[in-house]
């Protein structure tokens, strides 16, 4: 297991009845920690605040400081 902390909300949409009504909800919390797992394809999975996975980096990503993954998470 691998040990992330979120440095920046992350904000998805998700839709609930009515099919057309959008309601933004949070993803992952500003200085919350989540536990991840990389699967056998190089990705990090981690479930958000719901309890959702999400795939939140590759293996590229982690290596790369000027990603997403870096712009909102944090390796511990």
């Amino acid at each position: 297991m691998i040990l992330v902390r979120c440095i920046k909300s992350v904000y998805g949409e998700t839709v609930e009845v009515p099919i057309d009504f959008f309601e933004t909800r949070l993803l992952f919390k500003v200085n919350n920690f989540y536990m991840a797992e990389q699967d056998t394809e190089g990705h990090l999975i981690t479930q958000d605040e719901e309890g959702e996975p999400h795939i939140i980096a590759d293996s590229n990503e982690l290596l790369s400081g000027g990603s997403w993954f870096h712009e909102h998470f944090i390796l511990l």
